[in-house]
């Protein structure tokens, strides 16, 4: 079996049984309730200040928590149906839910389907990127029915659950953050120092006087290395490899909020224990294209003027190793983590857990009617775009990708996406792989026994409670071999590549 690319994402995966904080609050396999008591409306209308509420969350009390308005331009005013923030500790010291200090209620601005955010953190999730986790909520405030939100993780909770560091330090790049040079002054990348006029960047958490510095050396680094050099360094800088995965994803779902419309809003957060930045993945209310419309799922190319000609981005064009990464994460995409049948079973069962919440909520601005159609198929006039359905979407940028990469002589089939089944002759995915931290196996239900081996043949990992996510964070830098068993003994291997 032929080893995917040496630039393919991860995804492969060993799970601990163990339970992580978190893992009830974002539970997607039900639909939540959150009751918020002793709320001043007219004060979380008004203003964006925190307030101390009283919070039932799936008949679990706790009270005294920090509730605020959040979002700018993404609230529907009208209809008082806003973002929420939620800092469980903000009045009660060491307060948690579930281990958790903060959450974020999205309204899924614009979106009638109110999918397209969570379907795009767990895409991204299944690429191997760093995201969000995310689940459904039905929000009561005062006993009155607000509506139906998408319960978003915490950013800093996320840093303490991936880097166990609350306090890391994360710079954002706003609109025209394009990650291209500016200077060696560190200053110029601060939009507070004197002379600049415009936030491409800002700190959204940790110590300025570490971050600006470390991220505008690591902007020259990427920028200014020449060619036949920068694999070697960059990689030392940045995690070159899951910033083109990322960019990968943004342009298959046509996420126009992201670096492929204004070459910014991303977050990058500098791992103190790889000692490099890492870019993720935020903000998808706008994917699959929802906006710019005009540039539809049959349209839009797969390699973008704005990636082949983007400072960093472009060094795609320029390194071929950038280039299969790249055009390997959009294999795996078309193939494997985005294909109809994967995301059809996905909508079709968020379809059935909140239909009747969406039904019953009163303060969303779309009717019923667009609700549906938004989930489906074809093409409707809202907010001023012609926004397609997601059953449209997925299927067209599908066909189109696909295409896309046969006209490029990409062959996805020769990548060694999986193995086969010895029973069954089914697919048993594998990825990704390369792989860092993890992997993940899809098609395991005949699966008895994986194990890894190293290059000397030594077992340095065997599991017979086989499960969709394999944790491989404790194994060196190198190549193995992967031994998938099945219940009558048969087995099959494929070659593992483990790269950080």
């Amino acid at each position: 079996m032929k080893n995917l690319l040496a630039l393919l994402l991860l995804l492969a995966f060993f799970t601990s049984n163990a339970q992580e904080d978190g893992d009830d609050l974002f539970d997607d396999g039900f639909l939540h309730e959150i009751r918020f008591t002793t709320v001043d409306t007219n004060f979380f209308i008004a203003t964006k200040e925190y307030q101390q509420v009283d919070l039932e969350l799936d008949g679990n009390a706790l009270d005294g928590v920090g509730f605020k308005r959040k979002g700018n331009i993404s609230a529907y005013p009208t209809t008082n149906k806003y973002g929420i923030k939620i800092k469980t500790n903000k009045y009660v010291d060491g307060q948690e839910y579930d281990g958790i200090k903060e959450f974020t209620l999205h309204i899924n601005y614009q979106d009638p389907s109110l999918m397209r955010e969570k379907l795009t953190y767990d895409i991204c999730d299944e690429m191997g990127l760093f995201s969000l986790r995310t689940s459904f909520a039905k929000v009561y405030i005062n006993d009155i029915y607000w509506g139906l939100y998408t319960l978003v993780e915490g950013k800093d909770e996320m840093y303490k659950q991936v880097f166990d560091n609350r306090d890391m330090d994360a710079i954002e790049s706003l609109d025209f953050g394009n990650m291209c040079y500016i200077s060696d002054n560190p200053d110029d990348y601060n939009y507070e120092a004197p002379g600049t006029d415009w936030p491409y960047y800002i700190l959204e958490n940790g110590d300025p006087l570490t971050a600006w510095p470390s991220f505008a050396n690591m902007i020259d680094v990427l920028n200014n290395t020449p060619t036949a050099d920068f694999m070697s360094v960059a990689s030392n800088y940045l995690n070159v490899k899951d910033f083109f995965t990322y960019q990968a994803v943004n342009v298959y779902l046509l996420n126009f909020d992201s670096y492929i419309s204004f070459r910014g809003n991303q977050i990058y957060v500098y791992d103190e224990t790889a000692n490099k930045w890492q870019v993720t993945p935020w903000d998808f209310n706008a994917s699959f294209g929802l906006w710019e419309t005009s540039e539809t799922a049959d349209a839009y190319p797969m390699i973008p003027d704005v990636i082949s000609s983007g400072c960093i981005a472009s060094k795609m064009t320029e390194i071929t190793a950038l280039e299969d990464h790249y055009l390997t994460a959009m294999c795996l995409l078309n193939n494997t983590v985005a294909d109809t049948m994967t995301l059809f079973a996905k909508i079709d069962g968020w379809y059935d857990q909140i239909k009747a919440a969406v039904y019953e909520d009163s303060r969303k601005v779309i009717t019923n009617a667009q609700f549906d159609n938004g989930v489906g198929e074809g093409y409707q006039s809202l907010f001023g775009e012609n926004i397609p359905g997601l059953k449209t979407f997925i299927r067209d940028r599908q066909l189109f990708i696909k295409q896309e990469l046969t006209n490029a002589g990409f062959d996805c089939e020769a990548l060694g996406l999986g193995i086969n089944d010895p029973v069954n002759d089914q697919p048993i995915i594998l990825y990704p792989n390369p792989a860092n931290n993890w992997i993940s196996l899809k098609g395991i239900e005949n699966v008895s026994e994986i194990t890894l081996y190293n290059s000397q043949g030594q077992i340095v990992l065997n599991s017979t409670n086989v499960q969709e996510k394999v944790d491989i964070g404790s194994l060196e830098n190198g190549f193995y071999f992967v031994r998938i068993t099945d219940q009558n003994a048969m087995s099959s291997t494929i070659q593992l590549q483990i790269l950080r």
